[in-house]
Parts: structure tokens; sequence; C-alpha cells
């Protein structure tokens, strides 16, 4: 089986490949465009700009599965300054992408999606109310854009029958080494860690520090996928990604601030929110039935990630 991973070298599809390269001589293609290639046994690398259709077509040749990570993210700080044309480009690469791979006679499809689908409330969510009610205001787009792919990717395989198979991850906040830690455009979580590395003093968090989220590590998200990386008794299927557990946004850089000696930080607050105040996703059917775990607490995460960040920030 030779296993094409688009996008592999964002944060997730690196540690997709990572998680791949090497198991049981299966070859891997990994596709690029911005971000360098990394050494990896058993992977071949192919450059692709997956917005232009004409190079997208030639990505998957020869490619029985695909993991699809290629995308824009669509972070709070990049939608207050484009609400619209990170949503328009991840319609562009991932819908040519799945084009492409059905055209090369890909038989099995991961698609990792998202959470930010699902409708704003207080309640737990599983995988049947993703199609209930609007995504949050500031998810509005982003939202509808996730479920517009989702429903693509299920017309290739329910109605043309282009597919044999595929799995939907839609996974929370991910986060791990190799993240974008560009404050235009980042997560707040790799925003925090670069402060909190760099000494920033005052450090200020948006909204109240009340929020929560729930963390992945991206090294688990891989694992994920690799507990799906063969068609299952559904033709197609779609699962939430998720740790038990929501943490505070103000609980996050406490334990940053303490993993990494900055007692003496002042954090001040800035008042509004951005995106809701809370997102409370059940990762229980994907647990029962692949038996994934997530292995990495977010202490530990955290300090890792730290780490990684003082060692690399200047070397991506």
């Amino acid at each position: 089986m030779t296993i094409a991973v688009a996008g592999a070298t964002g944060l997730i599809g690196r540690h997709v490949v990572d998680a791949l390269a090497g198991r049981g001589g299966e070859p891997i293609v990994a596709t690029y465009r911005l971000r360098a290639p990394f050494a990896a046994d058993g992977v071949r690398w192919v450059r692709c700009d997956f917005t232009d259709r004409d190079q997208a077509s030639q990505a998957f040749a020869g490619c029985d599965t695909v993991v699809m990570c290629a995308g824009r993210v669509s972070t709070s700080a990049v939608l207050r300054d484009e609400p619209v044309e990170s949503v328009l480009d991840n319609l562009r690469i991932v819908t040519n992408a799945i084009e492409a791979a059905a055209r090369s006679g890909v038989r099995h499809v991961v698609l990792i999606s998202s959470s930010t689908g699902y409708p704003p409330t207080t309640d737990l969510l599983d995988e049947d109310q993703y199609e209930t009610g609007n995504p949050p205001g500031h998810w509005f787009g982003v939202g509808w854009m996730h479920r517009y792919l989702e429903k693509q990717l299920e017309w290739y395989v329910r109605s043309l029958e282009w597919f044999g198979s595929a799995v939907i991850l839609r996974p929370t906040l991910v986060y791990g080494p190799h993240d974008d830690f560009d404050p235009r455009a980042g997560h707040f979580l790799p925003s925090l860690v670069r402060r909190v590395v760099e000494r920033a003093n005052p450090i200020r968090l948006a909204g109240d520090g009340t929020q929560t989220r729930n963390l992945i590590h991206a090294r688990d998200l891989a694992r994920a996928v690799k507990a799906v990386l063969q068609p299952g008794e559904q033709a197609f299927q779609a699962f939430n990604v998720a740790t038990p557990d929501e943490v505070s946004v103000r609980s996050i850089l406490q334990s940053l601030l303490e993993a990494d000696g900055f007692g003496d930080a002042v954090v001040e607050l800035e008042g509004q929110n951005l995106g809701p105040a809370m997102l409370r996703v059940s990762g229980r059917r994907f647990m029962e039935t692949t038996g994934w775990r997530p292995a990495t607490t977010v202490h530990d995460g955290l300090t890792d990630l730290l780490e990684w960040y003082r060692a690399n920030r200047n070397v991506e």
C-alpha cells in the first residue's frame, strides 16, 4: 500500500509522516509547498500547490490511500484580518486534492477536518450534532467550509463511488512542535509559548482567560490517523478526536509560566473573548471504535513544546 500525505510539512502532516515513516516498508508520498521537506525513511517528496488544479492532478499517482492534511489554518488572528480569504483558499486546496485523489484511483481517504463546524452550546457534542444549527459567529465561514468539504467527500464515496471508503477526523485544538509561531497567523497557544520563552512582560490574554479549549497533541492525532489507515466496516465514517478534558486559557498560560520558571510575569486581560467561550466535544465514539486513547497529558505536552521552541525558534 502506497500512502500519500498531503500537506506533509505542516503541524499535523509532519507528525503523520513521522508516525508512518518506516512502518513495514510501505512507501510514502509526501507533498509540500512552502516549508522545506525533512529527512524521513521511505518518503518520496513531491512539491505541490493544491490551489493549482493542474499541479494537484499529479500529486497522488500510484497511491492507494491519501491522508489529507493540506490547507491553511484559519485562526482567530487570521479571521480577524481576512475573514474570507483563508476560507476560500481552503476550499480550493481540499477540493482540488479530493478530486485529484479520485481521478488517480485512490481507494481510501482520511480527511483531517475540524470541530469548528459544531454549533455553539454548553452541551457535550457528539458526531450526530455536527450539522445541527450554525457554527458560532466567529467561526461561521470556517465551520461551514469544513461541513461542505466533508459533504463533498461523502458524495464521492456514497453517490459517485469514486472512493471505496473514507474516514473524517474532527480534532479539537491541535498543538505541538512545528506549529506556526507567527503572531499574525498562529493559534493562541504557540503565541503564548513564544511570549513566555521570550519573556514578554506583560503577557496579554485576549478575553478574560476563562474560555476553555480541548487540547490534543499532534503526536496523538497522528496515532489516530494510523488507527484508520485501513478501511473499516462502513464505507464512510466521521469521528471526533478529542481528549477527555477541557482547560481554560488562563490555566494553560499558568502551566507554561510554571514549566518555564517565569514566575514574575505580569498577566493582563484584554476583555472581549475571541471565539466561543467553550466547545465541548466527545471523543467517545472514536475511542470505542478504534481503541485509540490520547497518550500525552497537557502538562507533558506543554513542557515538550516549550523545550522544542526554545531549541528551534531560530531554525524554523
